[in-house]
């Protein structure tokens, strides 16, 4: 195996461990990974993390280079979707400063955002492109 094999894996690695960190907090509640933001997405993200161990270790880089590209859209698209659950949550208030002030209160935990994005460009950035031998 090559170093970029073990990069490749470090990054799967990475999305695995951001997936479990904290990605919001939510007053009384508590915080939420991944799993607890939706099921669906989440099995997706897992799924390609694997699937990218996968190919690291079996030095198929193109499919690497998919599969990190395929999170980073998983990624921004869960990050809209929360944005906008958030700012919409407490719609049901019937006054809007209270539902603002309700609203505000929910933060989002950076480091499991973070690692999952970081994983998935370490594994963009450092698959490299395959070498074709040319015969004369």
């Amino acid at each position: 195996m090559t170093l970029k094999n073990y990069i490749g894996i470090i990054g799967a690695l990475l999305v695995i461990a951001g997936g479990m960190m904290p990605m919001l907090h939510i007053p009384i509640i508590g915080n939420w990974n991944y799993w607890d933001l939706d099921t669906v997405l989440a099995s997706i993200v897992y799924s390609l993390a694997i699937l990218s161990l996968i190919a690291a270790a079996s030095n198929k880089r193109g499919l690497l280079r998919f599969c990190g590209w395929t999170l980073l859209l998983v990624l921004a698209f869960t990050f809209g979707a929360v944005y906008f659950k958030v700012s919409n949550y407490f719609n049901f208030i019937p006054l809007k400063k209270l539902a603002g002030v309700a609203s505000r209160m929910i933060h989002y935990r950076w480091i499991g955002w973070a690692l999952i994005s970081s994983g998935a460009l370490l594994m963009i950035l450092f698959s490299g492109k395959n070498k074709k031998t040319q015969i004369h």
